[in-house]
């Protein structure tokens, strides 16, 4: 951020002077260095943002949206509708680890379309569904398509097509799920409003698929020859002996530094679903009003648009794993807001500062995989990393639900969560700031 902490300096003042305008340059070299990355690759950037929209679908501020009409019409209370969400999302992080490893082997528009059809089709039969039976594996269906394979596909994809500009693509691409975050709620509630949230289901389906056979064709021309660029790349690399080491997801599952880093972000997946999936409860706990949250989300969403992308160039300059430790920091203030304060200011604070953190995982986690274990087995690796974090994610509504409805407070919950990100944030910067630069090419 340029100027942080100056004011212009007057002519006496060299130094402030220089500071100043050093800010400036970099601020404008960064957008400059965006303008000229999109110039060049806005189709298949486009193809990212696309995927990370349409995750939204199967992401849990979207399903819970349709939480108190799905209670209602098949009887279930709060922790039964979030056990039903997390027993589906744990077999669809399951199947991810099995089904995720093939887009490593299998032309990714081949796997984009089979996956989107799986996901249109499951959106479809949620609006059919007439049986708890029937709604939970369509849930599955919408959360492993969604959540799961979307963001898979456009993050593998972002990570291993782009070697140079792994941050900027990673960030961009993010913007399509900060978008549906931002402005998919206010659609679905109205559209709920009006039609049922039966009818919401078949309309998303109907409309998001026609728009995916308008334009996945489009954002994927010249696909094949980026590929074949791709491997002459990898050829050559190997060739001169520069390809660096492409790791197995055996040998990732022995290396310390991933251990260090999964303990800490794991933390996030976990607290932030628990707050999202029950914030109605919260609001009502602390006082809020329904629509300061909703205004809340949207700075969510600003917050995390801007974080991602001022973060992108500093992955590409600096590394992921120099940053992991670092995305600790907006979710501990988040958890000390909702400790220390209940005004009507707080639900921007910690949701704000959701966005900060959110906007840092998503580029860095992609790009650290790349960076230290290589881009050959890239899809295996990050299916099973994605994976863990839809576990630990999917125990979440559940467990949550629980310690609500046992009478404990999102407070007490706030400084629990504290005592474990606190000391695994330590243990990540300890380890990580041992190793002078990244394993992998």
């Amino acid at each position: 951020m340029f100027g942080a902490g100056y004011s212009i300096p007057g002519e006496g003042d060299e130094a402030l002077r220089t500071c100043y305008f050093a800010d400036l340059f970099r601020f404008a070299s960064g957008v400059m260095q965006y303008l000229v990355f999109l110039r060049n690759h806005w189709r298949f950037v486009s193809f990212g943002v696309f995927l990370s929209m349409l995750s939204s679908f199967g992401q849990t501020f979207y399903v819970a949206l349709y939480g108190a009409d799905i209670r209602a019409e098949f009887g279930l209370s709060n922790g039964g509708f979030g056990a039903v969400f997390s027993v589906a999302s744990i077999v669809a992080a399951g199947a991810l680890v099995w089904l995720g490893k093939y887009i490593d082997r299998i032309d990714v528009r081949l796997y984009t379309l089979v996956s989107l059809m799986a996901l249109f089709a499951g959106l479809a039969w949620l609006g059919f569904s007439s049986s708890i039976w029937m709604f939970g594996l369509a849930i599955f269906v919408v959360r492993f398509c969604g959540q799961g394979l979307c963001i898979h596909i456009a993050s593998t994809s972002m990570a291993r097509y782009f070697p140079q500009d792994r941050g900027k693509a990673l960030s961009v691409s993010g913007l399509g799920l900060a978008g549906g975050e931002a402005f998919l709620p206010i659609i679905v509630v109205l559209v709920i409003s009006v039609y049922g949230w039966r009818d919401a289901w078949l309309m998303t389906a109907g409309v998001f698929g026609v728009l995916a056979l308008m334009l996945i064709p489009t954002f994927l021309k010249g696909h094949a020859d980026r590929h074949r660029a791709y491997v002459a790349r990898q050829s050559e690399a190997r060739r001169d002996g520069q390809a660096g080491r492409s790791w197995t997801r055996l040998e990732v599952l022995g290396d310390r530094g991933y251990h260090a880093a999964m303990i800490l972000l794991l933390a996030f997946p976990y607290i932030a679903t628990g707050v999202f999936f029950h914030q109605a409860f919260i609001a009502e706990a602390k006082g809020w009003e329904l629509e300061r949250l909703a205004q809340g989300f949207m700075v969510l969403a600003v917050m995390k648009v801007l974080t991602s992308l001022l973060l992108g160039p500093l992955v590409d300059r600096l590394g992921a794993s120099r940053l992991v430790p670092a995305t600790s920091l907006p979710m501990i203030g988040a958890l000390a807001a909702l400790i220390l304060s209940d005004s009507e200011f707080v639900p921007f604070i910690y949701l704000g500062l959701f966005g900060v953190g959110i906007g840092m995982l998503q580029p860095t986690l992609s790009a650290m995989l790349a960076e230290r274990y290589g881009v050959a087995n890239l899809g295996g690796i990050r299916a099973m990393t994605t994976a863990a974090i839809v576990l630990s994610a999917a125990a979440a509504p559940a467990t949550v639900g629980w310690m609500l409805d046992a009478g404990i407070s999102i407070e007490w919950m706030s400084v629990w969560f504290l005592a474990y990100t606190v000391p695994a944030a330590g243990f990540a910067f300890v380890v990580l700031s041992r190793e002078n630069q990244p394993l992998g090419a």
